[in-house]
């Protein structure tokens, strides 16, 4: 009997001893740390699902636009790859969103009868805008210098316009027309009732520009549509390399000449 006791006694002891160690192997086994993969790059949803097999949880905080880069793009994560880490561990993430920010042209800094040079670099350094030059017009004052601003088509900064409600894209371009210190004097042509191709090739050969199309909603092909009107008006002086405005309509006027 006092055999078997013992024997009883030495199992039980054997079985927590085993108990006990089976549970600190697993203990230290949960408690590891892990190396954290680089999830930068990479889609947010796949992260995800990678993070989630590896018991990690990936956590968006702030999202941003990137000119040519898609959404849902991880551009950035807390911790950095290949820290160590504890299972569960949040990864913080900063992503790409699909739409660009728009800042209101009223944020923008004074563009019109400003140095082109310098406000080109404001606007692509502290905006993230484009800017390109489309025209110039003969000015009194200093050359270079912005006279219009055309953004989609329309002139949001002149002399007496400044639409500061418009919404500009990050990475979205404006088109400038500069002033120039002289140019030669011609006779504005009459383009009403030209096509779009015939009023182009004629500018063309006068080193007159076309600068903003106004449409009046009926334009479905730029090339086959009519100017019925234009500024400056046909007559007027204006100088080579000016820059021209014309009104724009699919259909032929009714008062044209069919000849």
């Amino acid at each position: 009997m006092l055999w078997r006791n013992l024997g009883l006694v030495a199992l039980f002891l054997i079985s927590v001893l085993l108990t006990v160690m089976l549970f600190l192997r697993w203990y230290t086994h949960h408690g590891q740390s892990l190396m954290l993969p680089d999830y930068t790059g990479q889609s947010v949803d796949l992260a995800m699902k990678d993070a989630k097999k590896k018991s990690f949880q990936i956590k968006v905080v702030d999202s941003v636009f990137l000119v040519g880069k898609e959404g849902g793009i991880i551009i950035d994560q807390n911790p950095k790859a290949e820290s160590e880490v504890k299972q569960k561990r949040k990864i913080y993430v900063t992503i790409t969103k699909d739409a660009a920010d728009k800042i209101p042209l009223g944020r923008l800094p004074v563009l019109y009868g400003k140095s082109y040079d310098r406000k080109q670099k404001e606007l692509k350094q502290g905006f993230e805008i484009n800017t390109k030059i489309v025209g110039r017009k003969y000015d009194a004052g200093a050359p270079d210098h912005i006279l219009e601003v055309i953004y989609k088509g329309q002139t949001v900064v002149s002399s007496d316009v400044r639409k500061d409600d418009v919404q500009i894209e990050k990475g979205g371009t404006l088109e400038m027309i500069l002033s120039k210190e002289s140019g030669g004097s011609l006779s504005m042509p009459d383009l009403t009732c030209k096509s779009f191709d015939e009023a182009s090739f004629l500018l063309q050969t006068l080193d007159l520009i076309i600068g903003e199309q106004i449409s009046d909603g009926t334009v479905s092909n730029v090339d086959e549509a009519f100017i019925y009107n234009q500024d400056p008006t046909p007559e007027s002086r204006v100088y080579t390399g000016d820059t021209i405005k014309i009104y724009l309509t699919q259909k032929r006027p009714d008062n044209c000449d069919e000849n």
